[in-house]
Order: C-alpha cells, then structure tokens, then sequence
C-alpha cells in the first residue's frame, strides 16, 4: 500500500512539472511591460495539445562477435586510452609473445551518437611494437572494439567504452 501512495505521489509530481511553464524568457533580468490585450471570446471546442517527451537512448551495443582469448604463444599487448582535453582515442600496438604472428590490428569506434567508424593500425601492413591509432572521439562516452588478425585468425581482444583519460 506504500509503494501505491509512493507512486501516485511520483506521478503527481511529474505531472505538473511537465505542465508547468516558464513566463519570463531566460537570461534577461528585464522587467516585464504591461500591454493592452485584446478580449478574448471564449472557445467552443478545446484545443488539444500534444506533450512532447524525449527519452534518451544508450548507445547501441556494438557487435554480438564475444572476446576471444588468444592462444598464450599468440597473445599482444595493445593499450587503449583517451585524452581528456582533446577527446583523441589512442590505440598503441605494444608487441608481445605473438608479435611474429600477427598481420593486421583494427579497430572499430562507436561514437556516443551512434555512428562508428573502422581504423586499420599501419595502413594493414603488419603492425610493428609502438605503432599508434589516432583517432577523434567526442567529448561523451565512446566505445572501442580491437581486433587482431593472428595466423589467419580473427580475434575480438577488447570491447570497452573510452573515457577521458585512464588505461585500459
């Protein structure tokens, strides 16, 4: 019985928030004039008024592909991170036991609107220890998906949201 009095209180508040309305425009501190209005005649039908809401959507979830774990004589080493002030995603190729059998890094940025863009590391050439992608990201939640291309194999190694600044 709480739990409904909770709940017809909360609806009630959210009812007359979205029926309020502001009456001075903001920012200005002017103060308000009086004007003649003409008399209004009363309406025989209601006009009817349309409330519009707007829901904000997460962004979608990348690929269903999961993380594969790379056999141990095959795994690398890559480091993702974005820099804060200017909102750039690095990726940095760092090597690592299966550096001779990897051909290809990629990897794939989700930006917090929506849209994503694929990134090849060494222009598809087989990346070499300290290559880097440098890509632009936006100021809100990204989310990074890696690839590395090893003996002809495909594997998903990363699937995480950059945020500004931190190692992953």
């Amino acid at each position: 019985m709480k739990h409904i009095k909770i709940l017809i209180m909360s609806l009630a508040i959210l009812l007359f928030v979205l029926s309020s309305g502001c009456t001075t425009s903001s920012g200005t501190n002017t103060p308000a004039t009086t004007q003649a209005t003409p008399a209004l005649t009363p309406l025989s039908t209601p006009i009817p008024t349309t409330v519009k809401v707007t829901i904000a959507t997460p962004v979608p979830i990348p690929t269903t592909e999961l993380i594969r774990v790379m056999p141990g004589d095959q795994q690398v080493n890559v480091l993702l991170t974005k820099d804060r002030p200017t909102s750039e995603i690095h990726l940095q190729y760092q090597g690592g036991p299966g550096e001779r059998f990897t051909n290809k890094i990629l990897m794939r940025v989700y930006a917090s609107d929506g849209t994503f863009t694929e990134y090849v590391m060494s222009e598809g050439k087989k990346p070499l220890p300290g290559d880097e992608i440098v890509v632009p990201g936006t100021k809100g939640n990204d989310r990074c998906e890696v690839f590395v291309i090893s003996a002809g194999v495909r594997y998903k190694v990363l699937d995480e949201a950059a945020t500004g600044g931190g190692y992953y």
